[in-house]
């Protein structure tokens, strides 16, 4: 089970990366996610179904020029599969950015995400 989830990530990771450049590529998310999965970023409304959560990360990497994530993940007791990642990029205006965080990613029985939150650490101002 373990080889399931580790290449459902994998392929959500470099799929979301490589559709800065190709938008064609967020085409397979449907290998990716279950029909009525769920998204949810951070703060952001959650994002159900197939349809919405392609325009979704449509919409999110619409305006970037470059994308690359890192990531390891950890299946927890409970069957989650936790995701430490490092994002950057580069917007089409030429400014850059980062984030890291963690995701929380339930997989159903045929290897496809049915739910991935998203956690921001906050910053603290320190």
């Amino acid at each position: 089970m373990t080889r399931t989830i580790e290449t459902v990530v994998d392929r959500y990771m470099t799929t979301v990366d490589r559709a800065v450049h190709e938008p064609e590529a967020l085409n397979q998310l449907e290998a990716v996610f279950a029909p009525k999965a769920t998204v949810q970023f951070g703060e952001l409304p959650p994002v159900t179904g197939l349809a919405d959560i392609t325009e979704f990360y449509r919409n999110l990497y619409s305006d970037m020029a470059d994308s690359k994530h890192v990531w390891t993940t950890t299946v927890l007791d409970e069957g989650t599969i936790e995701v430490r990642f490092i994002a950057a990029w580069r917007a089409a205006d030429g400014r850059l950015g980062s984030q890291s965080g963690i995701e929380h990613v339930t997989v159903d029985v045929d290897g496809l995400i049915t739910e991935l939150q998203v956690l921001i650490p906050k910053n603290d101002g320190a």
